[in-house]
């Protein structure tokens, strides 16, 4: 058993597939979650076989690249499958134009209606019973969040597999069929005298028209950009400010985790266990874990973005602030979704128009701090500097301004933007609660397997030499870190150590939190220059290795590996720069800028000069030739 799950963008196709599969998939009420075609088997309690989530299409003969990727993964099947469309209630005779196009290639179709709940709330009637008599398919409403649901409509996908040789001759003999009465269907005033107007007004009456208040409020200018900033700030605030929520929460777990270290180290008597234990398991794993709290909060304000709505509204107003550096609106989801996860972002720009579009998006999503680089902030900003909240704010401004400015450089033409905006919504909180838990728990797996892998090789590189224990400075990783150091000596940095934890992170930025905790276990210490530096470094460089391979995933090994060492060659020039500026070499830069200037602008002048006098001979000279 084979089932295809299709229908129109952002009607909550994956939403179900993660219900039937027990997946985790990317859901997200706005246009373009879903790039790919992802299969999985259903869950054993629901025992429906092979199960395949396809892009959204509102056609099969459509242009876009998801509308030709479905259209193909259609086409090439092969044996019994089943078609289940899902369709938004509330935008219902919308899909009916998809749905006349897979019974036109003889499929076997099912109509499983969603969010009726809410169709119904704004004054829409359905009956699926009466709906299937009229369209002479099978039609069924579900919710993908209630278990209750998803098992009945599990039930009844079977019933139709099971009859499907019968089902596929009724499904060509829908009504459907008839082009007179898909265009009745279809339309938006139907009367009780036409072929399915008989039924309408017992099996579907749609909704007021007119999209509700707050979707209108969203949609507002000067009201949704100003009111996004000033909840990113709220979020920023209660995440690093002193006193609030996350820091708070950080704190805890910070002294939960270090007494438990204190507990192990009093009964440990071996040196060596006690240092692996405390220093290199719990000093380099408990000082990632620390900042769950302030990543969960993040996390929390991303979801809560996605499933509310929010996303496509902020597209719509930003599609013209984007347009100029060369993006479009669509390009705002994937920069939202880098704060999280850059891989994660690199595989959402797949929805962008133009491939030319897509490769600013990735260039600009390469410098877009993800969440495993907000550890690495807080650890170097809380050891120098006393107000972290507004160090985090700058560097994550730092990073995504320069993503953008990358973005503007690229830009060579202009496209147009196309898509559609979703109903602003207050999401279903248990939904979002546990998609928040999940992502925590796959930060946590991460955590518990690659970092905490790499930290122990590092603390066992970092305490043995070839005559056993010894200090980090006499330790195999010194010798082999001997000329990684001097790449960081002009931006103030001498110790190997540091340089090497800026490289971990090309793993994973997580392992460079974990790196300096194992590293210096005295505490990073750094002056006020390097420290700068430091961070700017840490905030230019390249994102970690899965990231690079999702961008050679789409474009290609090639450019991914070339954008990053570009990437990596600009950070080092930047930190090299914010050292010397900061270290007493502003008066220098200052006065080199200024002669550069008053060189370029002299050289204009005599330039522009000489072109006048060299345009007014050439013209003598073919004025004589004429006159010859």
């Amino acid at each position: 058993m084979k089932i295809l799950l299709t229908g129109n963008p952002n009607v909550g196709k994956t939403t179900l597939f993660n219900a039937l599969t027990g997946a985790h998939n990317r859901t997200g009420n706005y246009h373009g979650v879903t790039v790919g075609v992802s299969e999985k088997n259903s869950s054993k309690r629901l025992a429906l076989g092979l199960i395949a989530d396809l892009p959204g299409l509102y056609s099969l003969d459509g242009m876009s690249m998801e509308e030709k990727l479905a259209a193909k993964y259609i086409d090439d099947q092969k044996g019994d499958f089943l078609v289940v469309q899902v369709a938004d209630a509330e935008h219902f005779k919308r899909s009916l134009k998809l749905t006349d196009s897979l019974l036109s290639r003889g499929l076997p179709v099912v109509l499983v209606l969603t969010m009726c709940k809410k169709f119904r709330a704004r004054g829409g009637k359905l009956d699926c019973g009466r709906l299937s008599e009229a369209l002479g398919i099978r039609c069924i409403e579900t919710d993908a969040l209630r278990r209750k649901s998803v098992k009945a409509l599990a039930e009844a996908l079977k019933e139709v597999f099971l009859s499907l040789p019968l089902y596929k001759e009724k499904c060509r003999l829908s009504p459907l069929r008839d082009k007179k009465f898909f265009s009745e269907a279809s339309s938006n005033t139907l009367s009780t005298g036409d072929s399915f107007g008989k039924y309408f007004s017992t099996a579907y009456s749609p909704a007021p028209v007119g999209a509700d208040k707050l979707t209108n409020l969203c949609l507002n200018a000067f009201f949704a950009l100003p009111a996004f900033f000033a909840l990113i700030g709220l979020v920023f605030f209660f995440t690093f400010g002193e006193h609030m929520p996350g820091v708070r929460l950080k704190e805890a777990l910070e002294g939960l985790i270090e007494r438990f270290a204190g507990f192990c180290g009093g009964r440990i008597e071996s040196p060596v266990v006690k240092s692996l234990v405390c220093d290199g398991f719990l000093g380099g794993i408990g000082s990632v874990l620390s900042f769950v709290p302030q990543i969960a909060l993040m996390y929390l304000f991303l979801d809560f973005l996605e499933e509310s709505g929010f996303m496509s509204a902020l597209a719509f107003m930003t599609d013209g602030l984007f347009s100029k550096i060369g993006l479009s609106g669509r390009a705002a989801f994937s920069v939202l979704l880098g704060y999280g996860c850059t891989a994660a972002a690199i595989v959402s720009t797949r929805a962008l128009e133009e491939k030319t579009i897509q490769k600013r998006a990735v260039a600009c999503l390469y410098f877009v701090p993800c969440s495993a680089k907000l550890p690495v902030y807080l650890t170097l900003l809380s050891s120098v500097f006393e107000n972290t909240f507004l160090g985090a704010l700058l560097l994550y401004i730092l990073g995504t301004g320069m993503g953008l400015a990358v973005a503007a450089f690229l830009k060579k033409d202009d496209s147009i933007f196309l898509m559609e905006i979703a109903d602003i919504c207050f999401p279903d909180i248990f939904f979002v609660i546990k998609k928040l838990l999940f992502q925590i728990k796959q930060f946590i797996i991460k955590i518990s397997t690659t970092v905490l892998a790499f930290t122990l090789v590092v603390w066992f590189l970092s305490s043995f030499s070839f005559s056993g224990a010894c200090s980090a400075e006499d330790s195999f990783l010194a010798h082999i870190c001997f000329v990684l150091k001097y790449a960081f000596y002009p931006m103030g940095i001498t110790d190997w150590r540091a340089a090497f934890a800026a490289v971990s992170g090309l793993i994973a930025k997580e392992n460079i939190a974990g790196m300096l905790s194992v590293l210096f276990p005295e505490g990073v210490h750094f002056s006020f220059p390097s420290a700068c530096a430091y961070l700017t470094f840490i905030a230019l460089i390249p994102p970690c290795i899965s990231a690079i391979a999702a961008c050679a995933g789409e474009l290609g090994r090639k450019t991914a590996w070339g954008y990053a060492a570009l990437q990596t060659a600009f950070a080092f020039l930047c930190a090299y720069l914010v050292w010397f500026f900061l270290s007493g070499g502003a008066p220098v830069a200052f006065a080199a800028l200024s002669v550069f200037g008053a060189y370029s602008l002299g050289r204009r002048l005599c330039k522009g000069r000489g072109k006048k006098k060299k345009l007014k001979i050439r013209e003598n000279i073919s004025e004589r030739v004429y006159r010859g």
